[in-house]
């Protein structure tokens, strides 16, 4: 059973402020750790500090991004979900980006090991003017397996309206009507602006003002979203060292 007994949210908050930018961090079972602060924005990593994730684990993370701040967030590694041993767990994501702000996350896959049932919630609220890039990825099962349960909640708003409201559940032998032979979802979304089209990649434009790219694999590294990532991530306001706009 689960080692851990109490939910504590990560939180990752960066403001603007007289001149420079104001960064606030609190640890969960993942741990912010600063990569780069400046008055225009931050680069900021999340560190898995102990064993994560078992059967009854809650992670949760609340992200915050001020006007006209620039923040770029990275997962240092992948999240397993283990065998739950009949409990199940949650990764439970909530981002806030502000007017004229900017968030982007590389994340890393969560893979949902044979014996898991996993819930992801991913919800994100973009004001008019501020921009989202987030990379999503789940897989099921490590090398050699077939993997557990997942299930996959996703919703996205652009200034106050929906933008993504996705449910997605799979889990091993369920057939081919929900991946067919995939067991990796790589998802790339852009909120809050139409990023140019990618050469060989195909993306499919969102009623609001953002694009979704997908690819689903049998393996995660031959995904081809790296290329669109890059892309995307050149069109983005206040790159790091810039002043924001």
């Amino acid at each position: 059973m689960s080692t851990h007994t109490e939910v504590r949210t990560a939180r990752v908050e960066l403001w603007p402020g007289g001149g420079s930018s104001r960064l606030v961090l609190a640890a969960g079972l993942v741990t912010p750790r600063v990569v780069r602060h400046d008055a225009s924005g931050a680069e900021v990593a999340l560190l898995a500090t102990t064993a994560t994730l078992l059967g009854g684990d809650t992670l949760r993370l609340a992200v915050v991004v001020g006007p006209g701040m620039r923040l770029d967030l990275r997962d240092v590694a992948g999240t397993v979900a283990y065998h739950g041993r009949g409990l199940g767990c949650v990764v439970d994501a909530s981002l806030r980006v502000h007017e004229g702000a900017t968030l982007a996350w590389a994340g890393e896959p969560l893979v949902v090991a044979d014996g898991s049932a996993a819930t992801r919630h991913l919800r994100a609220d973009v004001d008019e003017g501020g921009r989202l890039l987030v990379r999503d990825r789940v897989a099921l099962g490590r090398s050699g397996q077939d993997g557990g349960r997942l299930d996959c909640h996703t919703a996205l708003r652009y200034a106050g309206r929906p933008a993504l409201v996705e449910h997605l559940e799979v889990r091993a032998g369920l057939g081919p009507g929900a991946l067919g032979t995939a067991r990796v979802v790589d998802t790339l979304t852009a909120l809050g602006w139409r990023p140019d089209a990618v050469a060989g990649r195909a993306a499919y434009q969102l009623h609001e003002p953002g694009t979704v790219a997908r690819e689903l694999l049998d393996e995660a590294h031959t995904s081809g979203l790296p290329t669109v990532w890059a892309a995307w991530r050149a069109e983005l306001p206040g790159q790091p060292g810039q002043p924001p706009i």
